[in-house]
């Protein structure tokens, strides 16, 4: 299938993209495939240790030109107040990784990796703002998630990029992916949430509308308006108040960094301050060559 490739998809823009990560989806990913790591203090270390491997891997395999994280505010928001129930049925998270996932702007900050959280605001609409952004100004955006939702970003400048085994093994999704696996396209892709629900966001849906004829409709009628419009037996503003829960906001004060590599040397004291000493001595031997091949 022509959508899944090793490589980052080629585009006419700039030779090298910006790196989109959504903290929360990697972080999440980490904390369940490592052991229990502890560090200084005792504390639980083993998602930040993950999570900074993904991050490696993800440096030396892209070559981006710059990353930006996006994190989630854990707050709720007006996706809430639109629709109560949303992500009701979720399980607390174990405190372990809550602890990490607190502590992960204040690690990435010593990487100089631009960490982007605003209060109410989902990791979802931080990548969505900085991917987009990144776009307008004539670059290029590989975004790093295992939400599928994210597919609706995905434009002749944005690429999706989903971890199937670490981030060593992943899927790259373009737009003729999104198609394939969807059957809409990427800008459709919050119209078919809302028609056909999300049981992962507790986004009902339409009810006797799977994914199949939700596609179909939309392809007959454009978006969700069209399809109201031909269909007067759906819960009209019931759809229109999913579709806004579905839709990822890219208006939130944040702008693309400037290039550059990571702040290794920062990153290993970030590392050595947790006690994740291994990764630190990685990351300090990754600063030395950075300056030795400046200085040659």
């Amino acid at each position: 299938m022509n959508w899944l490739a090793a490589d980052v998809v080629s585009f006419p823009t700039m030779t090298q993209p910006l790196l989109v990560i959504d903290a929360d989806s990697l972080v999440h990913r980490a904390y369940h495939a490592m052991p229990p790591v502890k560090g200084a203090g005792g504390r639980p270390v083993g998602a930040l240790l993950g999570f900074a491997n993904m991050l490696l891997t993800l440096w030396d395999d892209r070559a981006p030109r710059a990353i930006a994280v996006g994190i989630d505010s854990r707050q709720p928001g007006y996706r809430e107040a639109l629709l109560p129930r949303y992500q009701a049925q979720r399980d607390a998270f174990e405190r372990a990784i809550v602890e990490q996932l607190d502590d992960l702007e204040a690690f990435l900050t010593g990487f100089g990796i631009l960490a982007a959280k605003l209060p109410q605001a989902e990791a979802d609409d931080v990548i969505a703002t900085l991917a987009t952004k990144e776009a307008a100004r004539g670059g290029t955006a590989l975004v790093v998630t295992s939400d599928r939702d994210a597919f609706q970003l995905v434009s002749d400048a944005v690429t999706v990029i989903r971890p199937v085994k670490g981030v060593s093994q992943v899927e790259t999704v373009n737009r003729e992916g999104v198609v394939e696996i969807y059957g809409v396209l990427p800008e459709q892709v919050p119209d078919l949430i809302a028609l056909r629900g999300d049981p992962s966001d507790n986004i009902p849906g339409a009810k006797g509308i799977g994914q199949k004829t939700a596609a179909r409709l939309l392809r007959a009628h454009g978006d969700l308006e069209g399809v109201l419009a031909a269909r007067s037996d759906l819960p009209a503003d019931e759809l229109r108040s999913y579709l806004q829960v579905a839709t990822m906001r890219r208006d939130l004060p944040f702008e693309p960094p400037p290039d550059g590599a990571p702040n290794w040397a920062g990153g290993a004291a970030a590392a050595a301050e947790r006690g994740i000493n291994r990764l630190a001595e990685r990351l300090a031997e990754r600063a030395l060559c950075r300056s030795e091949a400046s200085e040659a």
